[in-house]
């Protein structure tokens, strides 16, 4: 049998840093007020003097990630919801429930919103809503990561998404609301009496994020497609699903400490076993004006979420990306 020798890939790293987008931290210092350039870490600019990287590299690809999850499950997209009642023969009022931004667990969620409805009227006091033990008879002998809610005898209580694209919420039809994120639907929006529960949802405003940088995917060939109306060619795609689950093998959804990932603030760290490799033209550098923006599930910039009320500026993030001279 004849022998075959093999040679190893070489390698060389590529090493970006967020917070490098600053050339020290006197600079860093002068933009904390959030309306300077470069000030999210979730769309920012590289910038030197010269290429970045030089030399006869055919590929390269993302292969390790730190991500701290600072962003809240309740944020400026997902901090307000209708909810409309009646009492007795009375008409109909409606309300605005308004969270303060924050990290949530479902537990959390329900306790706020039964504390501000309950207080709406009088004859509202015995107002519940609970997470995990859905108040249907049908499913009550189930454990499930859904909410559901109880109003009194001779009242009726319903939920309202509000209304994209308007003063109220100024965002695209495609963001998801507090509605939303608390698995309601349509049927929640009825006052029959008919319905007090939503689907399942571990209330989380972001299930996962892509990195983008354009000037390191324009030479690939085979372009990144996606579900996404708009699809972009990514660096990487990270799912919150990456970081730890509270609970994940020991509490049940009506636990009041059951914590899904992106309802508590944490770090992702991620070595991809497959990373994406990308194709490099060998005769060209890696330029030195370097543009990165995460854009989260929905296909918004991640740095555009905290607009309504405050800033969410979010943390600094590093990757490696190996760059093969083969």
């Amino acid at each position: 049998m004849d022998a075959e020798t093999i040679r190893m890939p070489s390698y060389a790293i590529l090493g970006i840093d967020s917070e490098d987008r600053f050339k020290d931290y006197a600079e860093a210092r002068a933009v904390i007020d959030g309306t300077s350039f470069n000030n999210s870490p979730y769309d920012f600019q590289i910038t030197k003097n010269e290429s970045m990287m030089n030399g006869f590299f055919t590929r390269l690809a993302v292969t390790e990630l730190n991500f701290p999850w600072t962003i809240p499950n309740i944020n400026g997209q997902t901090f307000e919801m209708g909810v409309v009642f009646t009492i007795g023969a009375g008409p109909e009022v409606e309300y605005l429930i308004e969270l303060d931004y924050g990290f949530y667990t479902p537990a959390e969620i329900a306790t706020e919103i039964t504390s501000q409805i309950s207080a709406l009227d009088p004859a509202l006091a015995a107002f519940v809503m609970v997470y995990g033990n859905p108040s249907q008879s049908l499913l009550n002998t189930y454990d499930l990561p859904v909410f559901s809610y109880r109003y009194p005898l001779g009242t009726n209580v319903a939920f309202l998404p509000l209304v994209s694209n308007s003063t109220v919420y100024p965002y695209p039809i495609i963001t998801k609301q507090l509605f939303d994120l608390m698995g309601f639907t349509n049927a929640n929006t009825v006052l029959d009496g008919s319905t007090n529960y939503g689907r399942t949802t571990f209330c989380q405003a972001i299930r996962y994020i892509d990195i983008v940088c354009s000037q390191l995917t324009y030479n690939q060939a085979l372009k990144d497609t996606m579900s996404q109306p708009v699809a972009r060619d990514t660096l990487c795609r990270l799912y919150l699903g990456d970081g730890p689950y509270t609970g994940s093998s020991t509490l049940k959804p009506s636990d009041p400490n059951f914590c899904p990932p992106g309802c508590a603030p944490f770090t992702i760290y991620r070595q991809f076993s497959t990373p994406k490799f990308i194709r490099w033209m060998p005769n060209q550098p890696i330029q030195g004006n370097l543009r990165f923006q995460v854009y989260e599930d929905s296909g918004q910039l991640l740095s555009e979420i905290g607009v309504l009320a405050q800033d969410t500026e979010g943390s600094n993030w590093s990757m490696s990306l190996l760059v093969s001279e083969d």
